[in-house]
């Protein structure tokens, strides 16, 4: 698979509780009684049971330690867990494409208890276009499913466009399917817009939409190239 095909899938980040259904009202009849002088009608007694609600709470979270990619020791577990959480199966190739280039784009969120990789998300930075803007790419993201719903996605994802503009980026880019509300809807929190959609984009066929972060305004941009460009014709 060409290396410039790697495409992020962002989960859910954010905590939910659910309710437990609340118990309907009953209505219960007496029996008719009667008396040698006169006869009581029936009556009917209302009962209401009491509502209880439940919540649903989440596992307390172990410490979890974010950190930076270093060296390939890290690869394996980086890689069990993309493969078991994306759609599209990357080589070993794909992931040193990325690594080796820019591993300082690359991080992940550690299990300090277990040991283990449960996040991780890999970027890239490169001139793009005509205009050589600075365009920063998250290519996977992917966090284990018992750790989700703890803002750790979002935290990996944070991290990384920091990086990228420290490192330059005048804008970020990334694909996710276009099903998926809920991760749009986050990106779209953090500042990402719908810039394009993408048809039978990935290798399920399902569509994506590419979603783009404006890390400074393009007019900036242009000012910078004009100016190279007149110090280059009076040099």
């Amino acid at each position: 698979m060409s290396p410039k095909k790697a495409k992020a899938k962002a989960k859910g980040t954010t905590a939910a509780a659910s309710s437990g259904p609340a118990s309907h009202a009953t209505e219960a009849s007496t029996p008719a009684t009667t008396t040698a002088t006169a006869s009581i009608p029936a009556s009917k007694v209302k009962t209401s049971a009491a509502k209880s609600t439940t919540t649903t709470t989440l596992a307390p979270l172990p410490p979890i330690e974010y950190v930076g990619y270093e060296s390939e020791h890290q690869l394996s577990g980086m890689m069990s867990l993309i493969e078991n959480d994306l759609s599209e199966p990357y080589s070993i190739y794909t992931y040193r494409y990325f690594l080796h280039q820019w591993p300082k784009l690359s991080f992940l969120a550690m299990d300090k208890d277990k040991g283990a990789c449960i996040g991780v998300v890999v970027c890239r930075l490169e001139p793009h276009g005509r205009s050589k803007r600075n365009r920063g790419y998250i290519a996977m993201l992917a966090v284990s499913k018992e750790y989700r719903k703890r803002k750790i996605g979002s935290t990996l994802v944070l991290m990384a466009i920091e990086a990228m503009k420290t490192a330059g980026a005048d804008e970020i880019v990334l694909e996710t399917e276009y099903t998926n509300q809920s991760a749009i809807a986050l990106y779209q929190q953090m500042g990402f817009i719908k810039d394009k959609r993408l048809y039978r984009y990935y290798l399920n066929g399902i569509d994506a939409f590419r979603l783009k972060l404006f890390c400074r305004p393009q007019v900036d941009t242009v000012m910078d190239m004009e100016g190279l460009t007149s110090q280059q014709g009076t040099a």
